[in-house]
């Protein structure tokens, strides 16, 4: 399967590196910001609302070209944020997108995707309630949680970009603190992606029959392909590894008994 995740890792590392040097990170991110992300969400919504378009379409409203590495890397970077999804052969935004272009939600929606990105929710994860290191010790931490080496520099500062329009920023540049404007309740850090409320199997509020997937798992499991097709073991292991990393990241080791399955 040939995610956006894994063809921006190609694109990118085509024009970072050498042909002898081709390093995959481990760990999904986008390699632009929430703002451009934001900007391909704008142009969908103010051209098909809650419809879809097809990519040759949304090419056309962005002044792009549909084969241009420029739109590809934005439209994975939307994807990544949560905020599209494919639709068939088409492109619609999801709930979060939606919540996204309207003014009542957008700054929760907007906390809600920088979190939905596993590198993103892992970095808020280990720095909050303290401060963000400099730069070289910054991307020291995210190589270890699976950005490759040539991709550090390029990964941080998107992640600084999109923190800076979620509003992560508000309390000072060194530090990532959710905004107080995003009526963000502590048990929804990363956590439901509701938005208006009607969303499509969630879960949430029904008595509990089934328990809400954390959207960095819901994510990875609906970039699974269709039974039957073809699916490289070299991705496959990439899409594992990084499954496994969002294990680590979403669920706790030592879970006190009664608390699994809240």
């Amino acid at each position: 399967m040939n995610t956006e995740f894994e063809h921006q890792e190609e694109q990118t590392t085509e024009e970072s590196s050498g042909p002898q040097e081709r390093e995959r990170s481990t760990i999904q991110f986008p390699y632009m910001s929430l703002s451009d992300a934001l900007d391909v969400v704008r142009t969908l919504h103010d051209n098909v609302g809650q419809g879809e378009a097809t990519e040759d379409q949304l090419a056309a409203w962005m002044n792009l070209s549909p084969k241009s590495s420029g739109f590809r890397v934005r439209i994975g970077t939307t994807r990544t944020f949560g905020l599209m999804e494919p639709n068939g052969p088409g492109l619609k935004l999801t709930a979060l997108g939606r919540a996204s272009a309207d003014p009542a939600q957008e700054r929760k929606a907007k906390v809600e995707a920088f979190l939905t990105v596993p590198l993103y929710k892992l970095v808020y994860e280990n720095y909050k309630g303290g401060v963000v290191p400099p730069a070289a010790a910054f991307e020291r931490d995210i190589k270890t949680w699976g950005v490759a080496p040539k991709q550090t520099s390029r990964a941080r500062q998107a992640l600084e970009r999109s923190a800076e329009e979620a509003g992560f920023y508000e309390s000072g540049r060194n530090r990532l603190v959710i905004p107080a404007s995003a009526s963000f309740k502590a048990s929804d850090e990363g956590g439901s992606k509701g938005g208006s409320g009607s969303g499509s199997g969630g879960g949430t509020g029904n008595g509990g029959d089934a328990p809400t997937l954390d959207p960095i798992i819901k994510g990875l499991i609906d970039r699974l392909p269709p039974p039957g097709t073809d699916w490289p073991k070299a991705k496959r292991k990439l899409w594992l590894q990084i499954l496994e990393n969002s294990f680590d990241l979403v669920y706790e080791d030592d879970s006190k008994s009664g608390d699994a399955f809240q």
